[in-house]
């Protein structure tokens, strides 16, 4: 335990046992291997395996620079961690010596291996040399999650952009930047920004005006687009701005573009499209726009509850192989859907989310890869709009309702009370998946604002 002690006397004690320390060190055949003036902290620990076992996993980094040295933890404990009354300690010196004076608010208290101290604020340590003069000071503090970091915080980054003002807009990702494509009357916009605050207005060479604009995909380092008859174009970069024409099969009318098969070695990369062709909706694909595979002479239609339009989709690679997954949207009969389908070659399609557990029927929701979880957000039902937030941790299988806990024991809601509920919004997140940004929308009308959000952890991630 702590002993609070005259300082003089310890002082005269202190010194006699340094002088005997010196003149052993100085018989010894190694005394080079000791520095009688070293008064460095080399380990900090701290422990109680009673009521807070984890506290002993806790790594203490020691920052020896500058006049007060710094000891803390840089993976701060779990949020809502309590500490109890007092802790016990655990150090290390360069000199050898198991005592470490605590100066916190003036006090000085000698402290050994194994007594306990109270860690509730931060603590100031004074580390003697053998030579009982040479000294250093260290501040020492636990630090704790103070915000839950399995929470989502939301900000309103841009209260009105006025090229949002229509219902027919979509925002990618595409090159590190922001690209909105928007519609008004028989003219295409396009607007672009790094910071999807500021946004300056760009030319949209080759892009014909009947393209549909919600069609318009971010897939790698190409943009595709289909047209209301059919007609399929492709960008490549930024750098050169152009859409093209693909050629593709006179018989066949592109519907939708699914998305982009990565190349592995199980099958080439190309990519995957709901095409009509003797007036039924089937699957295609195609590695190269010139080799198109699909049901020419006898086409299988696409099943009813798989989505023709307004779905959302992820492009991956997993063990090697290509995979693409769409989420929700409407069918070719107009019906919302909450199905989740995946393939490996675009030609063949397997539901996966066959379970009990799933996420809602929504219209115009965004469902989107963040986190290592699929995320939903956003969408409305006959009844109103979705202001909660589902998730899948197994590739969209099986799905939940994503709660957070406050201190209180409430609900925590991932949109603030001033974000208007909303559908048809554009969602996209930065290159390094840490930020997430909802552009527009609608309710009752159209929304022309723009939210910036993130999982708390992903500010504590260094």
């Amino acid at each position: 335990m702590k002993a609070k002690l005259n300082k003089g006397w310890y002082l005269l004690n202190f010194y006699f046992f340094i002088n005997l320390m010196v003149s052993c060190l100085g018989s010894n055949n190694n005394e080079s291997d000791y520095s009688i003036t070293d008064a460095e902290l080399i380990y900090f620990g701290l422990y109680h395996t009673d009521s807070l076992p984890e506290l002993a996993n806790v790594v203490f980094s020691i920052d020896q620079k500058g006049p007060v040295g710094l000891i803390y933890n840089y993976d701060s404990m779990a949020y809502l961690t309590e500490l109890p009354e007092k802790v016990f300690i655990d150090f290390a010196t360069a000199s050898g010596l198991d005592n470490i004076l605590n100066i916190t608010d003036g006090d000085s208290i000698w402290v050994k291996k194994g007594d306990s101290i109270d860690i509730s604020r931060p603590l100031t340590f004074k580390v003697y040399a053998l030579d009982g003069k040479t000294t250093k000071l260290y501040s020492a503090q636990l630090n704790i999650h103070q915000v839950n970091p399995d929470s989502v915080q939301f900000h309103l980054i841009a209260p009105e952009l006025p090229f949002l003002q229509t219902e027919d807009t979509k925002t990618i990702a595409f090159n590190n930047r922001f690209l909105t494509y928007s519609k008004i009357g028989d003219q295409i916009q396009l607007y672009s920004s790094q910071d999807a605050i500021n946004w300056m207005q760009e030319n949209t060479p080759g892009l014909p005006v009947k393209a549909v604009i919600r069609g318009i995909q971010s897939i790698g380092d190409r943009m595709f687009s289909y047209t209301d008859d059919g007609e399929l174009y492709v960008r490549y970069d930024l750098s050169l701005d152009q859409w093209i024409k693909v050629n593709k099969p006179a018989s066949v009318k592109i519907k939708s573009v699914l998305g982009y098969l990565h190349d592995g070695p199980k099958q080439a990369g190309g990519l995957c499209l709901i095409v009509e062709t003797k007036g039924i909706n089937t699957f295609a694909f195609t590695k190269d726009f010139i080799q198109w595979d699909y049901d020419s002479i006898a086409p299988v239609s696409i099943p009813d509850n798989f989505p023709l339009y307004d779905f959302s989709n992820h492009c991956f690679q997993l063990m090697l192989t290509g995979r693409i997954t769409v989420f929700g949207g409407i069918s070719q009969n107009g019906t919302v859907l909450n199905t989740v389908w995946s393939t490996e070659n675009g030609r063949y399609w397997a539901r996966l989310n066959t379970g009990v557990n799933n996420f809602p029927v929504l219209k115009g929701a965004n469902i989107f890869y963040y986190n290592n979880e699929f995320w939903v957000l956003n969408g409305k039902t006959d009844e109103g709009f979705n202001k909660r937030l589902y998730y899948s941790k197994d590739g969209g299988v099986t799905w939940w309702l994503k709660l957070y806990t406050n201190i209180y024991n409430d609900e925590l809601v991932p949109l603030p009370e001033e974000y208007t509920p909303r559908f048809n919004a554009s969602l996209v997140t930065d290159k390094d998946n840490k930020y997430i940004y909802i552009i527009g929308g609608q309710q009752d009308d159209v929304l022309t604002d723009v939210w910036k959000g993130f999982l708390n952890k992903m500010e504590f991630e260094h």
